[in-house]
């Protein structure tokens, strides 16, 4: 009978009748038994809204407030008892049921449903409160929330970022062009270098917030993990500081992992700047690599991650913990503990946006008592090569790579910036046609105009820099290719990359373009 009652309250229509057992057995003289019994809080009310009988969940919620005779709205938060007032008074008017959602007097950190209904004559009372118990409903809402908003940021991001990096780009690309025209210590050269200096810092904060919307362009190789970490430790020890020791226990295992060796340093240094900053300049800090085989992930008690091969990285800290409030928001972008101006709020919603662009997993656990805190970075593992891995590709920036009479296509929608390129290649030498979409460069190609190299902007209307790219290399399969953005949609992205084409992230300087020039490769087949 309490599963019928229950479901009944939850979908009743509101002027539905009382279910015959259940108006049965609150008739005198079975219905303190009937109520006892039920596993839902419920009381019976008089003609004067007071409670004549309930049940012990009903006395439970109402704690050291419990007497005979009590009115309901006793129970309850001052502001809250209000709206119950009121919708009994409709109740016992001859009104229909009310639901509200209110919270209690001895815990106003929790929400009750309180269902006010009117009761037959018959039953000896005139209404009848039910309370239903929706901590767990309220767990799983604000969950749902919290994911919701950080799609919302995460879209916002990736949405503003093209645009933005092309305002960045234009604005680094003139300011280098009048470096170059003030060369001399001055007051203009000291003006443009703050130019260069603060828009630098806006491409980073882009860039951290793609980072986060998982949109940021990766070149992903096979590393090993120990390796990594222990050529970081210099400027783990410098950032740390003098105070804090460091330990890093990263012995070669069997696993390697496929990340992008850049961003995973971004993740290991904003970690441990994130520890610096719980110890106050004073502590330790372990870094902890080891192997976890698929048959021992079971074991981690993490549902969500797969039974695969894994290699852990856990960074620990002997700093004041994470409070058990605040636990849910760590990872959300500009949600920071800090006083204000001393933190973006970013890093470490940009580690676990860099964490889940590679496939990984990321938990934060607080220490023996509620100090310290330990990140546990999972990331899949591979089998590691026979050989040791390449060493990281480098581009050596030349003072003037790019010989006279390169022939250049610039396709760029933004005009700003296509203006700025154009310029500065044509400064560097190279003879540059320009374009401001991908039907005006294909035209030209068509009309059999003879080109070095390609340089396109990838996100453009109607055809995409990456589409060009393939549609040109099949009209001039001996012309190099290099595509620029300020993020790229990650399947087509790796679909170029795979065919050799090179990518520049917006906004880049002058002399990364031209090295880009100087070893664009065709396509591959």
């Amino acid at each position: 009978m309490a599963d019928a009652v229950t479901d009944w309250l939850n979908f009743r229509p509101l002027d539905a009748p009382w279910p015959a057992p259940f108006a049965e057995g609150l008739t005198a003289p079975g219905i303190g038994t009937l109520l006892l019994n039920l596993p839902i809080a419920l009381a019976l009310l008089d003609s004067s809204g007071r409670i004549t009988n309930g049940n012990d969940a009903m006395k439970a919620n109402a704690g050291s407030r419990w007497r005979p005779g009590m009115r309901p709205e006793a129970m309850l938060v001052k502001d809250d008892a209000e709206l119950l007032t009121r919708a009994l008074a409709d109740v016992l008017a001859g009104g229909e049921a009310h639901t509200l959602r209110l919270a209690l007097a001895e815990r106003p950190d929790e929400v009750r449903d309180i269902h006010v209904i009117p009761t037959p004559s018959s039953m000896g009372g005139q209404a009848v409160i039910a309370m239903r118990d929706i901590r767990d409903q309220i767990r799983l809402e604000n969950q749902v929330a919290a994911v919701t908003r950080l799609q919302a940021v995460g879209q916002l991001a990736g949405g503003i970022a093209h645009d933005f990096n092309n305002l960045l780009t234009a604005i680094l690309g003139h300011a280098e062009q009048l470096l170059d025209r003030f060369a001399d210590a001055g007051p203009e050269h000291d003006a443009v270098t703050e130019i260069l200096k603060n828009g630098q810092r806006g491409a980073n904060l882009v860039g951290q917030l793609l980072a986060f919307a998982r949109q940021q362009p990766q070149h992903r190789q096979l590393l090993c993990v120990s390796d990594l970490v222990n050529d970081l430790r210099p400027l783990l020890v410098k950032l740390l500081g003098p105070a804090i020791d460091l330990d890093i226990v990263a012995p070669k295992g069997k696993f390697a992992v496929r990340a992008d060796p850049g961003q995973l340093e971004q993740v290991i240094v904003n970690l441990a700047v994130n520890a610096r900053d719980a110890m106050d300049g004073n502590g330790s800090v372990v870094i902890t690599i080891a192997d976890i085989p698929r048959r021992d992930v079971a074991a981690l008690g993490y549902e969500m991650m797969p039974a695969i091969d894994f290699v852990a990285i856990d960074v620990t800290d002997t700093g004041s913990g994470i409070p058990p409030e605040i636990a849910a928001k760590i990872f959300e972008p500009f949600f920071s503990t800090k006083p204000q101006g001393q933190g973006t709020g970013l890093g470490l919603s940009t580690v676990y946006g860099i964490v889940k662009q590679s496939d990984g997993y990321i938990f934060a656990k607080a220490g023996p008592g509620g100090r310290g805190t330990t990140f546990s970075l999972y990331l899949p593992g591979r089998p590691r090569p026979a050989a040791p891995a390449a060493a990281r590709e480098t581009v050596k920036l030349d003072a003037d790579p790019v010989p006279a009479g390169r022939r250049v296509l610039l396709v760029e929608d933004e005009p700003s910036v296509r203006a700025v390129f154009a310029r500065g290649l044509e400064r560097k030498g190279c003879i540059v046609t320009a374009a401001g979409d991908a039907m005006a460069a294909l035209a030209l190609l068509r009309d059999g105009e003879a080109f070095d190299v390609l340089v396109s902007d990838v996100m453009m209307p109607g055809i995409d820099g990456v589409e060009l790219a393939f549609e040109a290399a099949r009209m001039r399969p001996d012309m190099g290719i290099v595509l620029m953005s300020g993020y790229a949609e990650l399947p087509r992205h790796r679909d170029a990359d795979a065919r050799g084409i090179r990518f520049l992230a917006k906004p880049f300087a002058l002399a990364e373009l031209v090295s880009a020039i100087a070893t664009a490769q065709p396509l591959k087949p």
